[in-house]
């Protein structure tokens, strides 16, 4: 399998052309699935190493965690279960995998340091590697939503594929956030740390446990809230809602701006990471 090398440390090339040089970096670096893919795998089999669940722990707590708000807080906000489990379930999965994409891209450089600096390969390696691991999660927590949605199984067929889509845009955004916050943090290493509180903040503040229609005339809270648009353009088709236009909008102009921001900042200070690792 043919590398990239890691970086082009040509002063000429930083002057001249520094963006194409990023986006040279972000194609090798999707190019180089086998690398990426294997890594990714063996992150999550070093990490439940020894535990006969594996993985699977993580699915069995968030289980018991839907299972006890959905009783709960169903019959607080006096929604019939049926209907507010899949959106309970759907919610939480794909705020685990945004929360996870978010803090760990906080650190997607600085805990392959010694990757970095003895691979040559592309960073972005890094990112998708990142992107990868987390759809494995995500993946092993979809068995609770397809146990829960058996209890609407033709509005879950039928919203399978706009649901993936959707995922993909969570996936793309995800991307740049790995990108941007993982630059900054290589620079700042407080950036992680803060990124976890403003995560746990933005969990309570996000129509996940709740419907945005709770709010009432305060409904432009959640409408303002890019994290519930993420989560929206993937729940709403699963649990039989109306096509959430205004997400799909507000998500794809997320996505673009994302996107745009960190290809910017990591052209500007992609030669500078392995030196600050």
């Amino acid at each position: 399998m043919a590398s990239s090398p890691v970086l082009d440390l040509s002063a000429s090339e930083q002057a001249r052309a520094p963006l194409a040089a990023a986006v040279r970096d972000v194609v090798g670096g999707a190019r180089e699935v086998q690398l990426w893919g294997t890594m990714g795998w063996l992150d999550i089999r070093q990490r439940y190493s020894r535990s006969v669940m594996g993985p699977f722990w993580v699915t069995l707590t968030l289980a018991a965690f839907v299972a006890g708000l959905g009783v709960t807080y169903g019959a607080l906000f006096r929604i019939p279960l049926a209907e507010y489990l899949p959106y309970l379930t759907v919610g939480m999965v794909v705020w685990t995998l945004i929360s996870t994409l978010l803090i760990d891209g906080c650190n997607v450089f600085i805990a392959a340091t010694v990757a970095i600096k003895q691979m040559p390969a592309p960073l972005t390696v890094h990112v998708y590697r990142l992107i990868w691991r987390g759809l494995i999660i995500f993946g092993h927590n979809a068995i609770i939503i397809a146990a829960v949605l058996l209890l609407q199984p033709a509005n879950a067929l039928m919203g399978l594929l706009p649901s993936l889509l959707g995922l993909l845009v969570v996936c793309l955004n995800g991307i740049g956030f790995a990108l941007t916050l993982g630059t900054l943090a290589a620079r700042f290493r407080d950036i992680p740390p803060l990124m976890t509180n403003v995560v746990q903040m933005m969990f309570f503040i996000t129509p996940v446990l709740w419907t945005a229609d709770t709010l009432g005339d305060r409904k432009w809270i959640a409408l303002a809230n890019p994290f519930f648009h993420l989560i929206e353009i993937v729940r709403a088709p699963l649990i039989g809602a109306p096509f959430p236009a205004l997400s799909w909008s507000f998500a794809l102009g997320l996505t673009a701006v994302n996107l745009l921001v960190a290809l910017l900042l990591y052209a500007r200070f992609r030669w500078r990471v392995p030196y600050w690792l």
